[in-house]
């Protein structure tokens, strides 16, 4: 876990607040903070010192924060909003909104990433490596990893039951599921 100049995060935790000392949290985005605003507020721990960063949250839902899958950078997750952060050069870019559930895959190192109940993702040392199309009409449930694959239920309201679904953990391919078996919404994006 290093960068090329051997600089190193030695820790990431979600504060309660912004600190009322030490200098000013750096804003993401950075027009964002202009206002006072307080978000989810992170501090990080490199081996050049400690700083701390205020990301505009999502809509609601998960908060996270740990090193990212390529043992470089760090993902945040603010009230569902993903940001990728270089804490080298104190950047960070939103990746993916409205994230409401994660999941710890391995080989590669990763995170399955539940969009609101409705689609899924996958996280790994190269960043988004796939998205299945919509999955669910609203939610998720038993959630699992069976060799190479994600399974799961998806919830029906029309049919009022919980439909079987799977997607290849290296792909992103699915089956199943309660929503149209097509892509309507074009989220669908496959890993080779």
């Amino acid at each position: 876990m290093g960068y090329a100049d051997n600089r190193m995060v030695s820790a990431v935790r979600i504060l309660p607040g912004l600190p009322p000392y030490g200098p000013m949290p750096m804003a993401f985005p950075p027009e964002w903070g202009h206002l006072g605003r307080e978000g989810t507020v992170v501090e990080f721990t490199t081996d050049e010192g400690v700083w701390v960063g205020n990301f505009q949250p999502g809509l609601g839902g998960l908060q996270f924060a740990g090193l990212h899958p390529n043992e470089v950078d760090v993902v945040v997750i603010a009230a569902g909003d993903l940001w990728v952060v270089n804490t080298n050069e104190k950047t960070a870019f939103r990746t993916l909104p409205a994230l409401e559930g994660i999941l710890e895959v391995h080989n590669p190192e990763g995170w399955i990433l539940s969009r609101q109940g409705l689609a899924l993702a996958r996280l790994g040392p190269k960043g988004l490596m796939w998205h299945t199309r919509r999955l669910s009409w609203d939610g998720f449930d038993q959630l699992h990893i069976v060799q190479d694959e994600l399974r799961g239920l998806a919830w029906s309201p029309i049919d009022d039951k919980w439909c079987a679904f799977s997607v290849e953990l290296n792909t992103g391919k699915s089956t199943g599921g309660s929503y149209f078996p097509d892509d309507v919404e074009g989220w669908e994006t496959l890993s080779s």
